[in-house]
């Protein structure tokens, strides 16, 4: 943990001059040779069911929908539709490496498990390395987002999704960070769906837990919604910009 000075201009940094801030390349550190190919499929029907559980509650203007869990855990699910067709979206966007894509991501790491006939990367894990959301959030001591994922990716005609199951977090950012993100052809055909839904439970910012601010379940709600429309709007203009070949990349580029 930083000291409050270090805390202060770092937070200041991510705030004030976040295009100074270096993008990385995070080193893999865990060993993927323990988990089992069920063990990349595992979370499927679980979020499956937390899907049908959001799309039963009315989405706001933006076409986003939360779930607020008693134990902190926050379910979201936010979609945009591209006026791109299929077809030609999935030859520039990767759907496997939509970590890029989240808000304030300065690195991902890959490693491919296994592939299918068309050499595509059907299980593989990935270390993902993001600022503070939100990021003012740095002020109260929160860290950087540092989660390792095993991913399943699933190809049909119609669509592609990448599943997502949190397995560590080094420096204890995430207390599970899963879900999934999906491109689907629209029903005339003529655009994309990018869909995202996801499962997460954050610790709570040293200074928000040290002045309690976490009980008022208005405010949490209130600042956590709030955080999740910049970041799933933001999340989908990276994707646009991938697509249209516009560098979306946050903070400076390496050397």
């Amino acid at each position: 943990m930083r000291n409050p000075l270090a805390t202060i201009a770092w937070a200041s940094r991510i705030v004030l001059a976040k295009r100074t801030v270096p993008r990385l390349e995070p080193p893999f550190e865990i060993d993927l040779d323990v988990y089992h190919g069920s063990d990349y499929e595992k979370i499927i029907p679980e979020l499956v069911d937390m899907e049908h559980r959001l799309k039963g509650k009315p989405a706001d203007r933006r076409g986003m929908r939360w779930i607020h869990q008693p134990d902190g855990t926050v379910l979201f699910h936010g979609e945009r539709v591209i006026d791109v067709p299929y077809a030609d979206f999935i030859t520039r966007v990767p759907i496997g490496h939509v970590g890029q894509f989240y808000r304030d991501s300065l690195g991902m790491t890959t490693q491919v498990v296994q592939r299918d006939e068309q050499d595509r990367s059907v299980h593989q894990g990935v270390r993902i390395i993001a600022l503070p959301q939100p990021n003012y959030a740095a002020f109260m001591g929160k860290v950087e987002l540092d989660v390792y994922k095993l991913e399943k990716i699933d190809y049909t005609e119609d669509e592609q999704r990448v599943w997502m199951l949190t397995v560590h977090s080094p420096n204890g950012s995430a207390v599970c960070d899963d879900g999934y993100m999906s491109f689907k052809r629209t029903n005339d055909g003529r655009g994309t769906v990018v869909s995202f839904m996801s499962c997460q439970n954050f610790p709570v910012p040293p200074l928000m837990a040290l002045l309690r601010l976490d009980r008022w379940a208005w405010f949490r709600t209130l600042a956590t919604e709030m955080a999740y429309r910049r970041f799933c709007d933001v999340m989908m203009d990276n994707v646009q910009d991938c697509y249209n070949g516009t560098d979306f990349h946050v903070g400076r580029a390496l050397r």
